[in-house]
């Protein structure tokens, strides 16, 4: 006898629904996650709850949760006691707009974006950790 199958339809946000955005390092890279969770369906599966992950700088929708929960850290890039340029933009995935703009008004990193990129310098310039 054939087994039963139940179809399964993709769960969509509701009112119970939480919307749950992280950042945070592994392999010395950055790596940003996100769900839903539900009181009706808890934790899915990423086919029915949207579950997302991904290297690099994340999706803005992603960032803002992140920043709604953790707050940013303001950031300083270029000139004298600024992170350096180049290591700040391939750190964070910036654009050259975006990168102009961090010079200009400084950066709004989260809490873990900010560590990344003191990481990432003290890899790129290791004498700059000893002063």
């Amino acid at each position: 006898m054939p087994e039963l199958m139940m179809p399964i339809s993709p769960c969509e946000p509701c009112s119970r629904c939480v919307f749950h955005a992280w950042q945070l390092i592994e392999q010395g890279r950055l790596l940003w996650r996100s769900e839903w969770e539900c009181e009706t369906c808890g934790f899915g599966s990423p086919e029915t709850c949207n579950r997302d992950e991904g290297w690099g700088r994340p999706p803005e929708w992603v960032r803002a949760a992140v920043v709604a929960a953790e707050g940013t850290v303001p950031l300083r890039a270029g000139g004298a006691g600024g992170a350096g340029l180049k290591a700040f933009r391939d750190a964070l995935g910036l654009t050259m707009q975006e990168l102009l703009a961090a010079v200009r008004d400084g950066y709004q990193a989260t809490p873990v974006e900010a560590r990344y990129l003191a990481d990432f310098l003290r890899e790129a310039d290791p004498a700059a950790g000893r002063s």
